[in-house]
């Protein structure tokens, strides 16, 4: 059978022998306190790797801020899509696990897996934004917080029973790894004179595009067909509002083709090397 993040998975009710799995796969794979993650990552430290061209720190924040400038480089967007995109998941992150404080705090496996899947959102944090130290001078402000109705939106849906969670969630989860995907393939094109650069900020997104199939998985793991259509059209719905809150991502290519290739996009879709390394089933 052809995997697909649409396939059905074994139900939360028979599926703890997976969920040990994924457990013991993500304590390997991170380590003590993100240690092995840091380990994997230091060939790419910004003390180490430093970009030729400089960034305007004012112009940069006023566009992570609020992006209407157009005399930027393809190199500065990319760099603004990595911060504003993290940021926005971000801000959901912290939203959700206030919002879930008592299921993430129940006993059980499953329980342990989803805190482990939000500290695996914020160490998200520091390899996205983390970029921006390759650039000398340049300071990225306050997090970016998402508009007041988005705000509002994350803070309702943070609040749903588990039964329609998850499958939202899901949905979620498949647009951002067809984001970041898309991200990955259009930074081949970028800092063509800054190889080092590209190299980690292309190792950023693959570390993410691991972490977050494995997302998929969990959350596939607790919807079934229902939610698992819900999601579908879900994330349609969320890659097509870049058009209004991904406005980097617009000035950066992704335009109505790329829009309409979340209809096609699921796990084969991604690079080998993602596939191989992550938790998928």
């Amino acid at each position: 059978m052809t995997k697909s993040f649409y396939a059905p998975a074994p139900e939360v009710s028979r599926s703890e022998d997976l969920l040990g799995a994924y457990q013991a796969f993500l304590r390997e794979r991170n380590g003590p306190g993100f240690a092995a993650r840091d380990e994997r990552m230091k060939t790419f430290d910004p003390s180490l790797v430093h970009a030729h061209m400089v960034i305007d720190s004012a112009r940069f924040n006023r566009n992570y801020a609020r992006f209407r400038e157009t005399n930027v480089s393809e190199e500065e967007l990319a760099l603004l899509a990595f911060v504003k995109i993290n940021s926005g998941e971000a801000y959901g992150v912290e939203v959700v696990s206030k919002a879930r404080r008592d299921q993430q705090a129940a006993p059980g496996v499953a329980a342990e897996v989803e805190r482990t899947l939000a500290d695996e959102e914020r160490y998200h944090t520091r390899l996205l934004v983390g970029a921006a130290g390759h650039f000398a001078g340049l300071t990225v402000g306050d997090a970016w917080r998402p508009p007041l109705p988005l705000r509002v939106l994350i803070g309702a849906l943070a609040r749903l029973p588990t039964v329609l969670f998850h499958p939202v969630l899901l949905g979620a989860e498949i647009a951002g790894v067809h984001t970041f995907d898309w991200m990955l393939r259009r930074l081949k094109t970028l800092f063509r004179d800054q190889p080092r650069v590209r190299e980690s900020m292309e190792r950023r997104l693959i570390e993410v595009l691991i972490d977050e199939v494995g997302h998929i998985t969990f959350n596939r793991v607790m919807v079934g067909a229902l939610g698992r259509g819900v999601a579908r059209q879900l994330a349609k719905l969320v890659v097509r509002g870049h058009r209004t809150s991904g406005r980097e991502l617009i000035a950066l290519g992704y335009g109505r083709a790329e829009l309409g290739t979340i209809d096609r996009f699921d796990y084969g879709s991604l690079p080998e090397e993602v596939r191989r390394h992550a938790f998928f089933a």
